[in-house]
């Protein structure tokens, strides 16, 4: 199995210049939580969450109508092209601790993305996943390596956190 066979193909993205409040009504028409942001080309340049949006609202002071993309969405993108296996994907979700991935062609122009929630999906019933290694065990650990806060220290019933 492969990245091309479990990914999103109609994928909505905004442009850098766009407002914010552009790209939360795109979130609130496709039910997502990220949209990938794309230069003229249809290149991934950033990706924008739901959190980024408020964040930046909330420290800028600024209407999501008077502020851009650009000004909140992440830089540093990680994508994986459709010959990737669900593995590798799973392996990067974990190591960057994101949820959604782009899927890019070999001019990085946005075809689609997978997300946490496909990996887990993809699973199903099996305990791997065509002999790439990918487990239960492994999705799960991905999932908690998303979800641990940045930097922070906690307890919880479990244990000590980072």
């Amino acid at each position: 199995m492969k990245v091309e066979d479990i990914m999103t193909r109609d994928v909505r993205s905004c442009a850098p210049e766009e407002s914010l409040s552009s790209a939360a009504q795109i979130m609130w028409e496709v039910d997502c939580g990220a949209v990938p942001v794309v230069d003229a080309e249809h290149r991934v340049i950033g990706m924008i969450t739901d959190r980024d949006i408020c964040m930046a609202s909330h420290l800028q002071g600024t209407q999501l109508g008077d502020a851009s993309v650009s000004t909140a969405m992440a830089r540093d993108i990680k994508c994986c092209t459709p010959q990737d296996s669900p593995a590798t994907v799973q392996a990067l979700m974990q190591q960057h601790k994101i949820r959604r991935v782009p899927v890019v062609d070999a001019e990085r122009r946005l075809i689609g993305i997978v997300t946490l929630a496909d990996l887990a999906y993809i699973m199903g019933s099996s305990q791997t996943l065509g002999g790439d290694g990918m487990t239960w065990s492994a999705v799960g650990h991905t999932l908690a390596a998303v979800c641990e806060p940045r930097g922070a220290r906690y307890t919880t019933r479990y244990g000590n956190g980072r």
